[in-house]
């Protein structure tokens, strides 16, 4: 079986790898009952990872082209032939994309993703609890206490800004922790990765600065390369940001947003502490500078006083505060939520609109 790579490509290899192998198995090359290489002689013979051979059958199987099975291998399905002839001159999607996706084309997240969901992985890369400590019967019984409560309401559309009696109760709840908010304020999401695309779409335009820690987390740090944005970044110590290198930069930059990870920071975990959080407030109100606040963490300490989040600190009205169900519930879930001033709760939800009702 013949598979030529690419190494100067932006198609991921393991892309590469499916995308050949689905051409021959299409074509009839390889046909039914063919036995794929096994992934450790295709990795070496490649000379790749074996993980990247993995997930390049992965890809196949998901598509219905392969089976793989303990003792036989992976084996190319019955059902794989097509009900047409392929054309023999395929449309070249890559040359199509726009010049903005293709700057989006690092699929480590989604790597990350795919490998977590394996049965024989426990990951330390990614932020997802073990399978096994979920509570399946709590969460059953909630499903069909809110199903027979609420369910013909909950099963069709609600607003763009999310189902109202949830955005007040986390309103209440920011508000129990000092951040006076109200529900009006507060816009659901499809997770949080979906509030950091909004407010990048909301407030920047290519070639703005956005300042960040280093490190940062990755996830952010890709929408912000997709937007052509330029990074400008402040180093962390025992105490999280270095605010007073934050200061340095303020002054001789005109950056259009802050973005911190205040509290349990991805990846280091380091916290910033109460005395530094004033300093980071008074700065974007004399630089009037918005403070972009992602807090998936927070909730998930366990021993300590919690630290007020930035939120709960800002009397100016400048902190955009970013946070998620999924680390405290379950990642699944995709249920996130943005609290800032009504204007821009009004106009995020605008753009949401364009790619989720």
């Amino acid at each position: 079986m013949l598979v030529q790579l690419d190494r100067t490509s932006p198609v991921p290899l393991y892309l590469q790898i499916s995308s050949q192998i689905r051409k021959l198995i299409l074509t009839g090359a390889l046909p039914e009952g063919s036995r794929l290489p096994p992934q450790r002689e295709l990795a070496s013979t490649l000379g790749v990872n074996r993980t990247t051979v993995v997930n390049a059958y992965q890809e196949l199987a998901a598509d219905g082209l392969v089976d793989a099975t303990i003792g036989r291998g992976t084996v190319v399905r019955a059902t794989a032939s097509p009900a047409q002839p392929v054309s023999p001159s395929p449309l070249p999607w890559a040359e199509v994309f726009s010049l903005r996706t293709r700057a989006t084309c690092d699929p480590l997240i989604r790597d990350m993703m795919t490998l977590c969901a394996r049965q024989d992985v426990i990951s330390f890369a990614a932020g997802v609890p073990a399978p096994d400590l979920y509570p399946l019967d709590a969460f059953r019984m909630v499903v069909d206490e809110v199903l027979a409560r609420d369910g013909r309401t909950l099963l069709q559309h609600c607003p763009t800004e999310g189902h109202f009696p949830l955005r007040e109760w986390l309103a209440g709840r920011m508000t129990e922790r000092g951040a006076h908010v109200s529900a009006r304020n507060v816009l659901l999401l499809a997770g949080s990765q979906q509030g950091l695309d909004l407010v990048t779409r909301l407030l920047l335009d290519p070639g703005d600065i956005v300042i960040t820690e280093s490190p940062s987390y990755l996830g952010v740090l890709q929408v912000f390369r997709a937007a052509g944005v330029r990074l400008l970044t402040v180093p962390l110590d025992e105490e999280g940001m270095r605010v007073d290198l934050l200061e340095q930069i303020l002054a001789r930059s005109r950056p259009k947003l802050i973005y911190t990870l205040p509290t349990f920071q991805n990846p280091t975990g380091v916290t910033l502490s109460l005395e530094r959080r004033y300093q980071p407030l008074a700065l974007a109100q004399r630089y009037q500078v918005p403070i972009l606040e992602d807090d998936p963490y927070g909730e998930l300490r366990y021993e300590g006083t919690p630290v007020p989040t930035l939120k709960a600190l800002d009397r100016y009205g400048h902190v955009l505060y970013l946070s998620t169900f999924s680390k405290m519930l379950f990642p699944g879930l995709r249920l996130g939520w943005l609290a800032a001033p009504e204007p821009v709760v009004e106009r995020l939800a605008l753009i949401k609109q364009l790619t989720d009702l």
